[in-house]
C-alpha cells in the first residue's frame, strides 16, 4: 500500500472549516498523502484570508498544494478541477466543512484490495459546531440504506448504487475514472450520476461499515439553496437498467420528480415540465394530490400565463 492518495478539498470562503478539513487530512494514519486545495473565487475576486493561510501551510508543508481558479467553477466545476490536477493514484474529495477520522484513508485504501475500485464507509453527522449529532448519523445511515448493506465487495452494485448509498465524503475513487468519466458541471449532487456510470462499465464498490468521516449539516452548504433535480433526472431518465434493478430507479426517480417538475415550472420551463408529468416514473400516488393538480394545471395552460401563476402558487406555499 505504497500508493500516493489526493485528498481534494474544494473551498470558497470558509475558513475557519477549511481549517478543520484540512488538520484532519494531515492527520490521517496512512503517510503517502497529498492535499490539494482549489480555491473557488468570489464576485470580489479570491478570499484573501483563506489564500493567505493556504499559501503559508503550503510553504511548511510539502504534502499540501494549493491552487485558485480563474473564475467560479461552482462544485461539480471545481471537484472536475480537482481531479484534473491530483497526482494520486487514488482520490478522495471532502467539502472544506467537513473531516476526515485518522484511519479514513489506510482503511478504505486497503479495502479496494478486494479488486474493487471504489471503497465507501459510513460517515457521522456533525451540526455547524462540529458536535456528532447521534440521531441525525442513525437516520441518515437508514435513509441511505447502509444500515442493511453488506461488508465487503458489493455483489449487486447496480441495486446498491441506484439506491444511493454512497456518500463522497466517505469515499475513495481512482482519479483516472474522474478524470475519464467527469462531473456533470451542471449538477449540484453530481456524484450519483458518476457513480450510475461508473457501475455501468462494471466498476468494483467495497463498502466499509466503519464511521470514518464527518460530515457537516448546516444553512451554508453548497445544496442549502435546493437540489438541481430537474437535471439529475434528465440525466437519469435515459438509463437502461437489468429488470432487477429497474424498481429501485423507479424509487429514486419518483422521489426526485415532483420537485424536478416544480423546479421546471419555476423557470418557466414548462415544455420539459410536461414531459416529466407524463413519465412513468412520475408517482402515480402523487397524481390526485393538490401539488400535482396546481402542477399538471400550470403546465397545460399557455406559459405567459402558467409561469406567473405557479411562481405565485410557490411563493404561497414552499410544499409545492
Amino acid at each position: 500500500m505504497n500508493q500516493l492518495v489526493t485528498v481534494a478539498i474544494p473551498t470558497y470562503s470558509r475558513l475557519n472549516y477549511l481549517k478543520e478539513a484540512v488538520t484532519s487530512a494531515l492527520a490521517q494514519t496512512y503517510p503517502n498523502l497529498e492535499i490539494l486545495i482549489s480555491q473557488d473565487p468570489g464576485k470580489d475576486g479570491l478570499n484573501k484570508p483563506i489564500q493567505a493561510w493556504t499559501r503559508a501551510l503550503m510553504s511548511q508543508n510539502p504534502n499540501v498544494r494549493y491552487r485558485c481558479n480563474s473564475y467560479n467553477l461552482g462544485l461539480s466545476g471545481n471537484w472536475n478541477a480537482l481531479a484534473d490536477a491530483a497526482k494520486g493514484e487514488y482520490l478522495v474529495i471532502i467539502g472544506d466543512d467537513d473531516r476526515l477520522l485518522p484511519n479514513f484513508v489506510e482503511t478504505l485504501l486497503h479495502a479496494t484490495k478486494l479488486d474493487a475500485q471504489v471503497a465507501f464507509s459510513n460517515h457521522y453527522i456533525i451540526n455547524s459546531q462540529g458536535e456528532r449529532l447521534a440521531k441525525e448519523t442513525e437516520q441518515y445511515t437508514r435513509q441511505y440504506y447502509r444500515d442493511n448493506l453488506p461488508p465487503g465487495k458489493l455483489s449487486q452494485p447496480q441495486m446498491w448504487v441506484w439506491r444511493n448509498v454512497i456518500p463522497m465524503s466517505a469515499a475513495l475513487l481512482r482519479t483516472k475514472d474522474v478524470q475519464r468519466l467527469r462531473f456533470k458541471e451542471d449538477l449540484n449532487t453530481p456524484e450519483i450520476e458518476l457513480f450510475i456510470r461508473l457501475v455501468q462499465q462494471g466498476v468494483g464498490f467495497v463498502f466499509v461499515p466503519e464511521y470514518l468521516s464527518e460530515y457537516r449539516v448546516h444553512n451554508q452548504t453548497a445544496t442549502a439553496t435546493g437540489l438541481y433535480n430537474e437535471r439529475l433526472v434528465k440525466y437519469l431518465l435515459p438509463i437502461a437498467v437489468p429488470a432487477e434493478v429497474e424498481p429501485y430507479k423507479r424509487r429514486l426517480l419518483s422521489h426526485l420528480m415532483v420537485n424536478a417538475v416544480s423546479r421546471c415550472l419555476i423557470q418557466g420551463e414548462t415544455k420539459q415540465a410536461r414531459e416529466f408529468l407524463r413519465s412513468e416514473y412520475y408517482p402515480q400516488v402523487q397524481k390526485k394530490t393538490p401539488r400535482s393538480l396546481i402542477q399538471r394545471l400550470c403546465a397545460r395552460i399557455p406559459a405567459v400565463v402558467g409561469y406567473p401563476l405557479y411562481r405565485l402558487v410557490y411563493k404561497l406555499n414552499k410544499q409545492l
